[in-house]
């Protein structure tokens, strides 16, 4: 049976996590919300295993840059590449963060109507909290183990100035 499930809470980044992956702004794909769903598809198995200098194989992430705008759909690296045309890198500082855990009945339900709900939840929560967050970018986190759960998981991290 599925139970509903958010949690938000302040953590600590303690190490710099460079992403590497697809980029939209170089996808050929319109600049729009819908096009987001679709960098998912782009983003093969076969891209994600050939990613050299790749850390974890249980990660995958997606790193919204708000100012941009941009969406890159990868994975962690070791180290700084030569991007490929088409990818791109994008590093998560080290730092403090307002982290939303959340589930959906489906992976579907998930991305497309908790993530957003989620996102919205985790401002308000932090401007209750009087944390001042930086908009330039968010990042949405997808653990292997608990995206294949029967009620999906994800998390979401928000920077915090």
């Amino acid at each position: 049976m599925y139970n509903e499930k958010c949690n938000v809470m302040v953590i600590t980044v303690e190490e710099a996590i460079i992403v590497y992956g697809l980029n939209l702004q170089s996808s050929g794909l319109p600049i729009n919300f819908n096009s987001l769903g679709m960098m998912w598809d782009k983003y093969t198995e076969d891209m994600k295993n050939s990613t050299p200098n790749r850390a974890d194989k249980e990660i995958e992430y997606a790193v919204c840059l708000n100012k941009v705008p941009d969406y890159i759909v990868g994975v962690e690296i070791t180290g700084i590449q030569e991007e490929k045309t088409g990818f791109k890198s994008f590093t998560i500082p080290a730092g403090k963060y307002v982290k939303v855990e959340f589930n959906g009945e489906n992976h579907q339900d998930m991305v497309d109507t908790k993530l957003m709900a989620r996102q919205k939840e985790a401002k308000k929560w932090a401007k209750n909290a009087k944390l001042k967050l930086n908009n330039k970018f968010t990042v949405e986190v997808y653990p292997k183990q608990m995206v294949e759960l029967e009620y999906p998981e994800m998390y979401c991290l928000f920077p915090i100035l």
